[in-house]
């Protein structure tokens, strides 16, 4: 799996977890109660996974371009050294 699908299955679930809390909470008078580290814990957990994975895919992203746009730059020079 690379870097961008983790990103947008941690996201996919902090979005999730973050309804299904909501709607727990508007249910259920005592939510979280005692669960309340679990739930920080799972959330933070969530976040962290989503941002680490974030920058690594943009890292990523920015290599791909960097390739993308070397290559004309690198035909360009070497068509300039050619007409020397």
């Amino acid at each position: 799996m690379d870097n961008g699908t983790i990103f947008y299955l941690a996201g996919g679930a902090l979005a999730v977890s973050a309804v299904v809390v909501s709607f727990l909470g508007l249910r259920l008078e005592k939510f979280p109660g005692r669960a309340a580290p679990i739930v920080a814990l799972w959330f933070v957990a969530l976040i962290g996974l989503a941002t680490t994975f974030s920058v690594l895919h943009s890292q990523d992203e920015e290599k791909h371009h960097e390739e993308e746009v070397g290559l004309p730059q690198a035909t360009e020079e070497a068509e300039e050294e050619e007409a020397q």
